[in-house]
């Protein structure tokens, strides 16, 4: 568990459990060597190859839509993946910077009053861990499939013939004859390259998602934590008035105040430059993934349920090996699909709140060089308007998941329908 007296949100024993706090930190402080980072570019650059290597045999699909179906999500993910740890290792030290952003000390609002910082801790902690769990599980149910599943899969060629392969966890095509495809060696052979695919998969997934998830709440708490520190600007003195002579202590005692809350939202309002140059870095490494993350993971969603759909129209019971393995997929992907609307409407939410805190501090009662950097401040927050968007008209946000699911139900209606 994450230690109680842990001055960060970070789940530290998570991260360093699934190998993403080795990846991210320099090796000089106990990360991973460059070598080891080559190593794993290397190692995914072969998986990145390999599911382009299956694209053209979907040509050899096209009367197997459910065979089509299933392949191209598994193609697509499968890019997905080495594209995310394309980025996680050609950008750990962009990323490691960033993650500094979850101490609490990072901003001196966070210093006075971690509150927020630590809901937010104990919320990624067990968010995480379950997520990792069910990715995990579900990795142990598709790698063990293919021994309770029928020995044989039977596919529809584009000639309208069938032909059935020894069932492996995705039954991926090699230029080899089907009866060598079928032996025992040459079957282990392709098990065991499906079983490595699917556990780089996973692992590179789970550390990605994770990191990403763990910045958006950890956005969202310094933020928070940043207007409820805005609110207490003229409400409170930053240092007691030294005792002073009775002519003179009330003017001096006056200036004294003033000037310490000026002092104090010039403080507020550099950290508050600071979290919004850590946004701008984190949106800059993370928005290509996301953008392609959420049409690969729409796509994804709506094959699987088609595939389940069809698969419960055929009379395939519900508790069996293969539904099982589509559930457990549908389930992982929807819910990582969630996530990644929720965590940038998560951020989104609390940016908006920002100068909200400013306007309800004590302004009223400052000087004029007080109100004009406090209107200088809103301007900064107001003007910085990155958010993520796949269109102009349409940003990543919870509408955009309520929005793809609509959208997932009518395609698999279409396509049910036109099977019949």
């Amino acid at each position: 568990m994450r230690s109680p007296a842990s001055a960060t949100a970070v789940d530290e024993t998570l991260f360093k459990t699934i190998g993403l706090h080795q990846l991210l930190c320099p090796a000089n402080r106990g990360g991973y060597s460059a070598c080891f980072r080559r190593a794993l570019l290397i190692v995914l650059g072969l998986s990145f190859a390999l599911h382009a290597f299956q694209v053209p045999w979907l040509y050899y699909a096209l009367n197997d839509l459910q065979r089509f179906a299933y392949m191209a999500a598994v193609i697509i993910y499968g890019m997905m993946c080495a594209f995310k740890g394309y980025v996680l290792v050609t950008n750990a030290d962009r990323l490691w910077s960033v993650l500094g952003a979850a101490g609490y000390a990072y901003t001196e609002c966070g210093r006075r009053d971690p509150s927020w910082l630590r809901r937010c801790g104990v919320t990624l902690s067990a968010m995480l861990r379950s997520f990792v769990a069910l990715s995990y599980a579900t990795l142990i149910v598709w790698i063990a499939l293919p021994f309770f599943v029928d020995e044989f899969t039977a596919i529809i060629n584009l000639d309208g013939t069938v032909t059935r392969y020894r069932t492996t966890i995705h039954n991926m095509q090699f230029p080899v004859p089907l009866a060598l495809y079928n032996s025992r060696p040459v079957w282990m052979l392709i098990y065991f390259t499906e079983v490595a695919v699917c556990i780089v998969n996973v692992f590179i997934w789970s550390m990605f998602d994770c990191y990403l998830v763990t910045m958006c709440f950890v956005l969202n708490a310094q933020f928070h934590t940043m207007s409820a520190g805005y609110v207490t600007l003229g409400r409170r003195r930053a240092r007691p008035s030294p005792p002073e002579t009775p002519d003179t202590s009330v003017r001096m005692k006056l200036n004294d105040v003033e000037s310490n809350h000026y002092d104090d939202l010039i403080g507020h309002i550099q950290d508050n430059q600071k979290l919004i140059k850590v946004y701008d870095v984190f949106f800059d490494v993370v928005r290509p993934v996301v953008l392609v993350q959420i049409g690969n993971g729409s796509y994804s969603v709506i094959s699987l349920i088609f595939l389940i759909s069809l698969m419960y129209l055929m009379g395939i019971p519900v508790l069996s090996a293969p539904f099982l393995k589509f559930i457990c997929g549908v389930i992982s992907l929807t819910i990582e699909l969630f996530i990644f609307c929720y965590g940038f409407n998560h951020i989104e939410t609390a940016k908006s709140v920002i100068n909200f805190g400013l306007y309800s501090s004590n302004w009223t009662e400052m000087d004029l060089k007080f109100k004009k950097s406090l209107l200088l401040a809103m301007k900064m927050n107001s003007s910085h308007k990155r958010v993520m968007k796949i269109s102009p008209n349409s940003a990543v946000g919870l509408e955009m998941f309520a929005r793809v699911m609509n959208m997932s139900y009518s395609i698999v209606s279409v396509l049910l329908n036109s099977r019949s």
